[in-house]
């Protein structure tokens, strides 16, 4: 960085005063790795920019009505050094590529909308991941904010959420009797389908929550749509703007809000158990329906799925790709011990550290019990010589159809 001793060595340093485009919004800052950065958002043209904590520092000075020359002392109070011209027209010309600083003209936001939608189509899709955005659905979330948004309100949310998990734990508690009565319906497919056919619905409002919790705190959905996650189809919601909210609370309810809805639907699915037919078709109705919404649920919950839970926990520790930089921090402990971790700082440490094991107990268990199922059902179908060849052959193949996506997927991102 080049330093300077007069902050008013350059003339236009002491008169330019530049300012942010008001749509763009500055991000907290966020652990990622061992450095902590910021992502800059542009609520008119949905692009973003990931910066350090001084370009954010700076970025936050640009209101305007003070010149560069004042930033800058302010900077070297900041930061213990003062701004050259040269890191300046750096920084400034950084953002005016990006039309984050006024003026900027429409033409030039046009291409940055594009460029960022292009983006975003080619995150979208991969040979394991498909997203289909479905047109003015996002829209719908702000007139849905404003007339359902109370719901999110902890008056209301509260309540309403601990009823909802009271609801979830006697599910648990009862599943064998709920299970009986789906298997024991007269028309136990036609309960099964109207279950999952109601399930997806609930989904559908699920995703929809997301995006209304996104504009009750200021931000916009990008997009609303139907996705293709191997093996499910189902809908989804991309809430980006979350990580410019100043306030974890923020950030976590915007995510929470999908398992919210999953909540607040066994309340009614639960009445109809209670209270309507005793026997029946429509009593295996009910069952199946408590029993998908709470799986449906509990599987958001799994902080390992990259779901609403994983997201939970993310935005209450304030990181960005909490399970890449866990698993990053213990590959590299594993092959270098305490030197491959050293320039970790304290707070990055317990984090990854904690997610990692959280992870490990989670993921190594699931794997333990998938597997020795598996084997089992084939080894009673054929030999246990045989279920020990397809066993290892499956996981050759399911390796390789991973490691194939993941080279697909940075081969795309890199041609975007």
């Amino acid at each position: 960085m080049t330093t300077v001793s007069d902050p008013a060595a350059g003339s236009w340093l002491a008169e330019a005063r530049p300012a942010l485009r008001a749509t763009v919004r500055i991000g907290p800052g966020l652990l990622k790795g061992p450095s902590t950065v910021h992502i800059i958002g542009d609520r008119e043209t949905q692009a973003f920019l990931k910066v350090g904590p001084r370009e954010a520092f700076l970025m936050a000075q640009l209101d305007g009505r003070r010149t560069l020359a004042e930033i800058g002392v302010a900077y070297a109070e900041q930061f213990g050094k003062r701004l050259g011209e040269a890191h300046w027209q750096q920084l400034l010309g950084l953002l005016h590529s990006h039309a984050l600083v006024e003026p900027a003209v429409p033409e030039q936001l046009d291409a940055v909308r594009e460029k960022a939608a292009v983006a975003r189509r080619a995150a979208g899709r991969s040979p394991l991941l498909w997203r289909r955005p479905v047109p003015g659905a996002a829209e719908l979330a702000v007139p849905l904010a404003r007339k359902i948004g109370w719901l999110l309100s902890p008056w209301a949310a509260v309540p309403l959420a601990l009823i909802g998990s009271l609801v979830a734990v006697l599910v648990l508690l009862n599943w064998s009797t709920l299970w009986s009565a789906v298997a024991d319906s007269p028309s136990r497919w036609t309960a099964t389908l109207l279950g999952l056919t109601v399930g997806w619905l609930v989904i559908a409002g699920h995703e929809f929550f997301h995006g209304i919790a996104c504009v009750r705190y200021g931000g916009r959905p990008s997009e609303i749509g139907v996705m293709w996650r191997f093996p499910m189809i189902a809908p989804y919601c991309k809430v980006d703007d979350v990580v410019t909210f100043a306030r974890p609370g923020q950030r976590v309810v915007t995510s929470f809000a999908g398992i919210y809805v999953n909540l607040i639907a066994l309340i009614p699915f639960a009445a109809l158990w209670r209270w309507g037919p005793q026997t029946g078709w429509w009593q295996g109705l009910a069952a199946a329906l408590l029993l998908f919404g709470v799986v449906a649920a509990v599987a958001n919950l799994v902080p390992v799925l990259k779901l609403d839970g994983y997201h939970m926990l993310e935005h209450a520790t304030s990181t960005s790709n909490l399970q890449g930089e866990s698993f990053r921090f213990a590959g590299a402990f594993l092959r270098r011990g305490p030197a491959g971790i050293a320039g970790y700082p304290r707070r990055a440490k317990a984090i990854y550290t904690g997610y990692a094991v959280l992870a490990t107990a989670i993921i190594g268990p699931a794997i333990v019990l998938l597997v020795r199922s598996w084997y089992l059902t084939l080894a009673d179908l054929w030999s246990p010589g045989v279920a020990v060849a397809v066993l290892v052959g499956e996981a050759v193949a399911v390796g390789g159809l991973l490691r194939w996506a993941v080279v697909w997927r940075r081969k795309a991102t890199e041609a975007a």
